[in-house]
């Protein structure tokens, strides 16, 4: 029931269903409506419909707003004796901005009114809805003490009723509050129209954004306890696991994760064409969406303001003051919060929008996520968000499971049910062999990159989850190896660089050539004038590709040299125990050499020393 203060909605509202829905003690006092009442007014095998009254002060517009969210139907209500009012032109515009595309009109009072105005009056109605969704409908004369029509406007309502679309439950569970209060015994309660899908005793549900788990323990329709409630149908649930300060009108009851927590969000705008007042740039305003209110401010990208009369689209952000739970084609209303004034409304294309430049670029991209059908609309959400789940992708693109089914071959599955473009992860995967190529061009010695550092370098523009998954697959088709915490090239082999291999050659020589008693690394190295950014690189190499060990802290010994001592000790102590003294023995070597030939031997696997003697390890 909306229309403008004292044009009998609720009086119309008792008549058609026995409740006088202002129930609080100001209402009465004042005989105004303050916030929405509400009262059943079919409850049989083939409807289940409530009533909303919302008020018609222009005062409460925040409450008749919040009473609104989630109708399907509207009856507009004008008092024959006044006609069309303030509140009338605000209520329409408003129920227009939010969608509603069902409803009709009760001219009240018609007893009251005096019979040759009232042809005045019907025809300044119908001149009134011209261009809006109630243009065509019938005009109901009623009267709500001799209840004159009343009959007729019920019959009418049920037919038409009957017409409208059942609200979709296969939804995600969607609850914005509108009313929170405590019953003795019970606890907390909540009341609100569903918005979407269907909850059940025994849920867990989550309050969005507190983001606070709670449990549903009764649920209520019209004063009946029930086992659920789905979308369209006005619900009372008690919850347990929360206290009454915690929660307000404006919160939003949801099942899981696919509904959106934002504070920047990308919207469809429409101005009212009788605003009195400019909108200028970062102008701040306040966005009514569901039950919630909340401050902020409209950013555009084609202009720098919207004048009055300026009737038309426009494609813009929303920058809050705090985060909301929205999703995308949610309606708003968008109002001024000083002169007051409804500036006008629309829906939401971009739930979690980033920050944009001023420019045409912008406005072709908001187009695309307007205008772009389901598979257009995952392609470019998928290309600025990279990886997504599938809910996440639904609920951002605004797209149904079968419509994400049918562009299923675009994508690429990851680890855990993520998802991913086959441009994006083609990109990566090349992007990843680039990096490997230029590091074995630069550093050939080595046996592969640290995957900590490709995972670095392209951490800041890719998705680590994504970056991983692309290096398992070149692992499994054999474009890389995985060498430990090294990744290499699958057909590349570490090997001395073309300009200094002669003299690195030489070094690898000496130090085959000096066997057991070799001098520093460094020295080897110094002599063979090798610069100072290879030494690193070659010490290493040498070691990855098992031609030399370390023997202490400055010196390597080639493999080939070891090899040959365990040979010979084994072969003298045919592989029982020894002691150093029997290795000095047999490899002739100073106890400089001695001592850390054996603790290698040790590291190497090789030996056990216990006590003072060295057991030989059975491989």
């Amino acid at each position: 029931m909306a229309g403008h203060i004292d044009h009998g909605k609720t009086a119309l509202t008792k008549a058609l269903t026995g409740v006088d829905t202002d129930h609080l003690k100001e209402e009465k006092e004042r005989n105004i409506s303050i916030e929405p009442g509400y009262a059943s007014f079919i409850n049989d095998k083939q409807l289940e419909v409530s009533i909303i009254d919302v008020p018609g002060h222009e005062k409460f517009i925040r409450q008749m707003i919040a009473g609104v969210a989630g109708i399907d139907m509207v009856i507009l209500v004008i008092a024959a004796d006044e006609g069309v009012m303030p509140q009338t032109k605000e209520h329409l515009d408003i129920l227009s901005l939010l969608g509603i595309e069902h409803g009709l009109i009760a001219m009240t009072k018609v007893d009251q009114a005096d019979e040759e105005l009232l042809e005045i009056v019907i025809d300044d109605v119908k001149e009134a809805m011209k261009g809006t969704f109630l243009e065509k409908t019938s005009i109901y004369m009623v009267d709500n003490i001799s209840k004159k029509g009343i009959p007729e406007l019920r019959i009418a309502l049920k037919e038409m009723l009957l017409q409208i679309n059942k609200k979709n439950s296969q939804k995600s569970f969607r609850l914005p509050i509108d009313q929170v209060f405590t019953v003795k015994g019970q606890g907390v309660v909540v009341r609100g129209t569903v918005y979407d899908g269907e909850v059940s005793q025994g849920d867990r549900l989550n309050v969005l954004p507190l983001n606070k788990e709670v449990r549903v323990r009764q649920i209520q329709r019209h004063h009946k306890q029930k086992e659920r409630a789905s979308s369209g149908q006005r619900t009372a649930i008690n919850i347990g696991g929360i206290s009454h300060e915690e929660i307000s009108r404006g919160d939003v009851l949801v099942i899981d994760d696919f509904y959106s927590i934002s504070d920047r969000v990308d919207v469809v705008f429409h101005p009212l064409k009788d605003m009195k007042y400019r909108i200028k740039q970062r102008q701040p305003i306040k966005l009514f969406i569901g039950t919630t209110e909340v401050m902020g401010k409209v950013i555009f990208f084609d202009r720098n303001e919207i004048k009055a009369n300026e009737n038309q689209e426009i494609l813009c952000q929303l920058q809050l003051d705090e985060e909301i739970v929205l999703t995308r084609n949610d309606r708003f209303i968008l109002r001024k919060p000083t002169p007051v004034e409804t500036i006008g409304g629309g829906w939401i294309i971009e739930p979690e929008a980033k920050k944009h430049r001023f420019g045409k670029d912008t406005i072709e991209q908001l187009k695309l996520k307007k205008e772009g059908t389901a598979a257009e609309r995952i392609e470019s959400l998928m290309k600025e968000k990279l990886v997504l789940s599938d809910i996440e992708i639904m609920r951002d693109a605004s797209v149904s499971e079968s419509e994400l089914n049918e562009v299923e071959e675009n994508l690429v599955t990851m680890k855990k049910g993520l998802r991913t473009l086959h441009s994006t992860f083609n990109l990566v995967l090349g992007k990843i062999e680039t990096l490997l190529e230029t590091f074995h061009s630069h550093h050939p010695m080595q046996i592969g990159m640290n995957k900590a550092e490709i995972v670095s370098e392209l951490k800041w523009h890719y998705p680590v989850s994504l970056i991983e998954f692309a290096l398992d697959a070149l692992n499994e088709d054999k474009k890389v190896k995985i060498i430990n915490q090294y990744i290499a090239l699958y057909n590349i082999t570490p090997s001395l660089p073309s300009q200094y291999k002669t003299r690195l050659e030489n070094a690898e020589k000496t130090l085959r050539e000096q066997g057991l008693e070799v001098d520093r690394w460094t020295e080897i190295l110094d002599e063979q004038h090798i610069p100072s950014d290879l030494q690193n690189e070659f010490y290493y190499y040498l070691i990855e590709m098992k031609k030399a060990y370390v023997l202490d802290n400055e010196r390597l010994v080639s493999k080939e040299a070891v090899d040959l001592a365990k040979y010979k000790l084994e072969e003298y102590t045919n592989s029982e125990d020894f002691n150093l003294q029997t290795a000095r023995d047999v490899l002739h070597l100073t106890r400089k050499n001695l001592v850390p030939l054996l603790e290698l031997f040790d590291r190497l696997g090789y030996t056990k020393r216990m006590n003072n003697v060295r057991r030989w390890i059975k491989l």
